[in-house]
């Protein structure tokens, strides 16, 4: 490709301005704030529009700086290009309403249908962010970022031999994470949901239970037994036991009963003798009340406790005998037990029991929500796939999903090691004409991390020079706009033109001149804004 006319309509300080250029190497000179930079940007502007920052983004993006000094309102400008020997007009409007963009063929007078479509393919695919962080170098700007590294896979990616051209491997993988975390969204939400779901149904099963209990304690008096709830003897338990503790405690042994009841009759008995050999009659027949009384007592204690021990052994029987369903003793199934509460009992009873199967189930699908994120997060995918049916179809989807994108990361990976040898290739080769020879080997990681091998040591950017950074950053830029114009999948390939601000400030005189002398080499079009005068001077000796 090839810029042939600038029409600058309105755009920042221009209006109705007019500027040509020619194949090589192109340098537009002049001081401080004549429009330089601001040319610059119209370019990259008349490529790919303008984007509008929001919020406080918006006060400081390209769209507000570039507005028409002296007519905010209108905001537009045309250029021209050749490519493959037609010439073509680009005809952009930035501000809101109208036609935002036209594509014109004047060699044919054919109108583009499909101006962005179009206008994608003359630039070969190359996306805006490749452009930024390749041929197209801002003022005081040359180095690169992570997103070189990135715009980089996705080419890699997209113009391997083994894959489809026609498939953007790095917008499959934007729309799969994409799915992919609404989906985790989505599931987020209806574990919240279960989770609430058995907390009240819990809630309302310990409520039942409560009344279960109140109501069972209400059959026990009536039926004449004042019991806790028995509903087998697993849950007569510790309580009954504790219960039979108490009562134990309280209780008086045989032998303290038979040693208790001797003693009252042996008293008895001396009082009875001690009334025969008195002669007083009055105290005669003190001790013979005596007498009488502690025999009473003796008889009455022997009778009491035996009748108490009786009654606690019946009770122990019934309770234990008197199973009438299989499954434990209920109070309301004694005669006495009205009916309106034997009614209540056993529909409480059938509520619970249909409420406890409902929490068996959530808990159950809760447990299987627990297990499958255990394996997401172990990235064991595959296990539990025997009981794939208690796996929600969501979180199965989920997993497939992130099977997926592992698979495609790990393609990529393998094509990025395969080809990402030819980015430092280039770079060295442009690298080693531009210093001089001094340096002559670079490799870039794909985080965008740069080394400097030399045959002593590997340096990192920050051991070397300003000036030497600045020339480590053009060569790899230089040579990713050389692999994004090598994709073979695109019949149109072509060549952009390199657009340069002030990008040589920090270069010494030799340096600069093998640095100009390898852009006249490479056959590119090349437009440099410089506010200085030896990159002419230079460029006249070559």
């Amino acid at each position: 490709m090839e810029i042939q006319e600038l029409l600058i309509g309105k755009y920042g300080k221009f209006s109705d301005y007019r500027m040509t250029f020619r194949p090589g190497v192109n340098i537009i000179y002049g001081g401080n704030e004549t429009g330089k930079t601001t040319i610059h940007s119209y370019i990259k502007a008349m490529l790919f529009g303008l984007n509008r920052g929001r919020g406080r983004a918006a006060r400081m993006d390209e769209y507000q700086i570039r507005q028409p000094w002296d007519s905010p309102g209108a905001f537009y400008g045309s250029m021209r290009i050749m490519e493959d020997g037609e010439i073509y007009r680009i005809d952009r409007r930035f501000e809101r309403g109208g036609k935002p963009l036209g594509l014109v063929c004047e060699t044919r007078n054919l109108e583009s249908e499909h101006p962005q479509e179009d206008l994608e393919t003359l630039l070969g695919g190359m996306s805006e962010t490749a452009f930024i962080n390749s041929v197209f170098i801002p003022q005081l700007h040359c180095e690169t970022d992570e997103a070189l590294a990135q715009e980089l896979r996705r080419y890699m990616l997209n113009s391997d031999s083994s894959m489809d051209g026609e498939i953007d491997v790095t917008r499959a993988l934007q729309s799969l994470r994409k799915k992919k975390k609404q989906l985790e969204q989505q599931q987020k939400k209806e574990e919240e949901e279960l989770e609430k779901k058995i907390a009240q149904k819990q809630e309302k099963a310990d409520a039942l239970h409560r009344e279960l209990d109140f109501l069972q304690q209400q059959a026990a008096y009536y039926s004449g037994e004042m019991i806790d709830r028995q509903e087998s003897p697993a849950a007569r338990g510790r309580d009954g036991e504790a219960q039979r503790e108490e009562e134990s405690d309280r209780s008086v042994s045989p032998w303290m009963r038979r040693l208790l009841c001797a003693m009252m009759v042996i008293a008895g008995a001396l009082t009875m003798g001690g009334a025969f050999l008195t002669e007083g009659a009055t105290l005669r027949i003190f001790l013979g009340v005596m007498t009488a009384l502690f025999w009473a007592m003796a008889f009455g204690v022997h009778f009491l406790f035996a009748s108490e021990a009786g009654e606690r052994s019946d009770g122990d029987m019934s309770a234990a005998d008197k199973d009438y369903s299989g499954t434990g003793y209920h109070a309301e199934d004694r005669p006495g037990c009205p009916p309106e509460l034997q009614k209540d009992i056993k529909s409480r009873r059938e509520s619970l029991r249909k409420l406890e199967e409902e929490l068996e189930k959530l808990y159950q699908q809760h447990a299987a929500w627990q297990s499958g994120n255990s394996a997401a997060s172990s990235g064991n995918y595959h296990s539990g796939m025997n009981a794939a049916a208690e796996i929600p179809d969501l979180q199965m989807e989920i997993r497939a999903l992130t099977l997926a994108i592992d698979r495609i990361c790990e393609i990529s990976d393998r094509i990025y090691q395969a080809n990402g040898g030819r980015l430092n290739e280039i770079a060295s080769e442009i690298l080693e004409q531009i210093t001089c020879g001094r340096y002559n080997r670079i490799v870039m990681d794909d985080a965008a991390e740069v080394r400097i091998h030399t045959p002593s040591r590997v340096l990192g950017l920050s051991q070397v020079s300003s000036g030497t950074m600045q020339q480590i950053y053009f060569a790899l830029r230089m040579a990713a706009g050389e692999m994004f114009m090598e994709n073979t999948s695109n019949p149109h390939r072509t060549s952009l033109p390199v657009l340069l601000d002030e990008t040589f400030a920090m270069y010494d005189d030799r340096r600069l001149e093998e640095t100009l002398r390898w852009l006249k080499k490479s056959g590119r079009q090349v437009i440099l804004f410089t506010c200085q005068s030896r990159e002419r001077e230079i460029l006249k000796k070559l």
